[in-house]
């Protein structure tokens, strides 16, 4: 169980004074398979889409009787709305998605993001039109960072409401959990948050974990992602190490399936990049003490812990070090970015600790509009990049849906060739292809460091 609160949705500084802004990556949970499948959790529903009818199979859609005719959304130079893959028709039954993430737990700042996104994206498509006038509806149901829970939300929406896609989840040992059961049903899924590599790639049978480029490394059929990835993460890391001449490095991480499957794809990657790992060390979800482990880091000689795990046990690794009095360089993938670090540790501790970023409202006419629309339709922004790639992934999935209709694997195709995409994070105008399922690289990343409790650019 995690030891966990629900989310801290009290607003954090956005921008610098230097105009950066916090952005952040994704967690997981423990992959363990579940032993028997709990309720689904209750379903939040994107504005202007009907709730899902747990014992009701759609019904038939309505025949159009003409062409359909494109919507004309209303957007200033630059902007994007998810209204401008809307089409005027006949309508009919709605159409059924499926998204899944943390709502509740120790990611819940990453869901309740994820969910704003969809909720943004699905709102202005449906105000719009739809699809040939049918609205989408996005059930969003909370798995609470449990693979069970996952695996439950998923077999509900395959089976029961007979989604044609799924967006999500925020955790990456919830997606490897509930992964078969859409590849299996043949549904498409865009992943929102979730970064391990292996929820998106597979290498060749009897492989160690796929690091992307590798051969015989290949993307899950059906698995696309708008997220940031973790192999690119940690070069990103890496290449700020050697900006600073880190040179006693430590690797650390929490025992889920996010922090495992990081840590593997760390241990192949930092030797490559001239790097020595010192030592390396475990901790569990809902741990509160770690000075044992830091303590055997700080008599190893380690000056710099590149560190996978998730906002409150990243907190709980600060205090930890205070304790022993151990000066060590923090850093890290998505985690270290959650508003709970400072929330939890208190700024000062925080200060200096290094992350990942690819995401601020100043980096484009559109991104600075969605920023805008968090702050008119929640009141706060406090966690940019969630919602922002929530929202490009849940365009990318209308976008694709306006070419295929509502197909599961016409869907697929369309979204592994969509062109001439334009979204609110940093993702190409061709986000996909055959060989590449995820959006986001290394160029569109950056080294973010807490200060004064705002994250900014590292310098």
């Amino acid at each position: 169980m995690l030891g966990v609160a629900s989310a801290r949705n009290a607003p954090v500084a956005i921008l610098s004074a230097l105009g950066l802004a916090l952005a952040a990556c994704s967690p997981a949970a423990s992959p363990a398979a579940p032993t028997a499948a709990p309720p689904a959790a209750q379903a939040t529903t994107a504005p202007a889409a009907a709730a899902p009818k747990p014992t009701t199979a759609p019904a038939a859609a309505a025949a159009t009787t003409a062409p359909a005719a494109a919507a004309k959304p209303a957007a200033g130079a630059g902007t994007v709305s998810c209204a401008e893959f809307a089409t005027q028709g006949a309508g009919g039954a709605p159409i059924k998605i499926g998204a899944d993430g943390s709502l509740t737990g120790a990611t819940a700042n990453f869901g309740t993001g994820m969910k704003r996104g969809i909720e943004i994206c699905a709102k202005e498509f449906n105000d719009a039109g739809g699809y040939q006038g049918r609205k989408v509806d996005i059930a969003i149901l909370d798995d609470q960072v449990k693979p069970e829970i996952a695996v439950a939300n998923i077999t509900r929406f395959v089976e029961q409401d007979k989604v044609i896609a799924v967006i999500g989840p925020v955790n990456s040992g919830n997606a490897l959990a509930f992964l078969p059961k859409t590849e299996e049903a043949e549904v498409p899924v865009i992943v929102p948050v979730s970064t391990s590599v292996q929820v998106v790639y597979v290498a060749a049978q009897g492989k160690p974990a796929p690091i992307y480029g590798d051969p015989g490394v290949k993307p899950r059929k059906w698995v696309f992602r708008s997220s940031m990835q973790d192999n690119f993460q940690v070069e990103t890391i890496l290449g700020y190490a050697k900006t600073k001449g880190w040179d006693a490095i430590g690797l650390m991480h929490d025992t889920s399936g996010y922090g495992t499957a990081s840590k593997q794809t760390a241990d192949k990657i930092i030797p490559t990049e001239g790097f020595k790992i010192l030592g390396t060390e475990t901790y569990n979800i809902g741990d509160t003490d770690m000075t044992s482990q830091l303590q055997k880091m700080k008599s190893a000689g380690v000056k710099q812990i590149i560190n996978f795990g998730l906002g409150p046990e990243d907190a709980n690794l600060l205090r930890s070090a205070q304790k022993i009095d151990y000066k060590v360089q923090f850093s890290g993938a998505w985690g270290w970015s959650d508003p709970l670090v400072p929330q939890l540790a208190g700024k000062d501790l925080a200060e200096g600790v290094v992350t990942v970023a690819s995401f601020t409202p100043d980096q484009s006419p559109a991104a600075a509009d969605f920023h805008s629309k968090m702050l008119r339709d929640y009141n706060e922004d406090p966690f940019p990049i969630a919602p922002a790639q929530a929202y490009d992934a849940t365009r990318m999935m209308l976008m694709a849906l306006s070419k295929s209709g509502p197909d599961s694997a016409k869907l697929r195709d369309a979204i592994e060739n969509l062109d001439g995409f334009k979204g609110v994070t940093a993702a190409p105008s061709k986000p996909f292809g055959p060989d590449r399922h995820h959006s986001l690289e290394g160029k569109d990343m950056f080294a973010a460091a807490w200060k004064n409790g705002e994250l900014v650019k590292a310098q």
